[in-house]
């Protein structure tokens, strides 16, 4: 039997077949997550972005059912552990977390050395925190203010040193950048970690520091060290007390953040489920708190905003690596 069809019912009949693999593609998202996702975090334990990081997984499992597994994965600032996400599946069950170092400061300094492409080789899908860096001196530097501490280094010239935790830290470019605009001088002097430095900040072997709120805030407290800024352009409100280092150097603006990277070509819907979740869990007032506790603020963002970010970063660090002439030996 021969049948025929007439100009609606093929229309209509190739419109439902156009309209099946969209009905399959929705139907994988909203199965997503199906199994655990691992979330490769590039540095170690117990670190700010690690964290960061478990607390959003926490929440992110709670609501979408699924665990998701930390699996830190640290060196040569964190590139490691981004290069391995760059290269792992793009099925959605494999994301990562991005920093100020290896996406803003680290394509700086690497250059082509650098075993991943920043912006090319990922889908990005939210920032998660911000945290200022804390400056920070010796109870023995005289003055009670940014303004005065300049002032005293302008009157003796290179005599002062400042400390970080490594070359091309953000508390390292902290320090460049604060020479930079106050037009002054101090040795750079590095140590293996932000507890060295600090307990070398206290002993007054150094007598200025930019490290993050986390190491010298209960030292502060304490009285054993005393804090002159902030190096965000907002006050933080673990410290309210603290005015912004921008308030007196215009201009200085450096944050330790963080956020999420999927491998590039993950599903868009996956993605954009991933968005929303995480925009939800940066959101709950609980989280909200738990940052707050470290000095840091939670900041949802879209992917769009998220890859911003990390090229402003980019830029902004070219400025202050190339001003201040730092390379890392090979």
């Amino acid at each position: 039997m021969r049948y025929r069809f007439d100009r609606r019912q093929a229309l209509g009949l190739l419109g439902s077949t156009l309209a099946t693999p969209f009905v399959a593609r929705s139907g994988f998202a909203q199965a997503y997550p199906n199994r655990p996702v691992t979330v490769i975090i590039p540095f170690g334990a117990g670190g700010v972005t690690d964290v960061t990081g478990r607390i959003i997984c926490e929440y992110l499992g709670k609501r979408m059912g699924q665990s998701f597994v930390i699996e830190n994965r640290a060196g040569a600032g964190g590139n490691t552990g981004v290069a391995a996400l760059a290269r792992t599946a793009n099925d959605g069950y494999t994301i990562g977390m991005t920093t100020v170092s290896t996406h803003g400061i680290n394509p700086n300094l690497y250059k082509e050395r650098l075993p991943f492409k920043p912006i090319d080789d990922f889908e990005f899908l939210s920032l998660a925190s911000a945290q200022p860096n804390f400056m920070c001196v010796h109870p023995s530097v005289p003055g009670d203010n940014v303004a005065d501490f300049i002032a005293y280094l302008k009157a003796n010239p290179g005599k002062e040193n400042f400390g970080s935790s490594g070359i091309g830290t953000s508390i390292h470019l902290c320090g460049e950048l604060f020479m930079q605009l106050a037009g002054v001088k101090m040795q750079h002097v590095t140590y293996r970690s932000s507890a060295a430095l600090v307990q070398d900040l206290i002993a007054g072997n150094v007598k200025l520091s930019f490290d993050n709120f986390t190491s010298p805030y209960p030292h502060y407290k304490a009285g054993t060290i005393r804090g002159l800024a902030v190096t965000s352009t907002e006050r933080a409100k673990i410290a309210p007390e603290i005015p912004p280092l921008s308030a007196t150097l215009s201009g200085f603006d450096v944050t330790s953040w963080n956020g999420f990277l999927a491998p590039k070509g993950t599903p868009g819907e996956i993605c954009g489920r991933l968005v929303a979740e995480m925009q939800a869990v940066l959101r709950e007032p609980a989280v909200v708190a738990r940052f707050e506790e470290m000095g840091a603020a939670a900041t949802p963002s879209t992917g769009e905003e998220a890859k911003h970010k990390s090229v402003a970063e980019i830029a902004k660090f070219q400025g202050i690596i190339d001003k201040a002439g730092i390379s890392l030996q090979n």
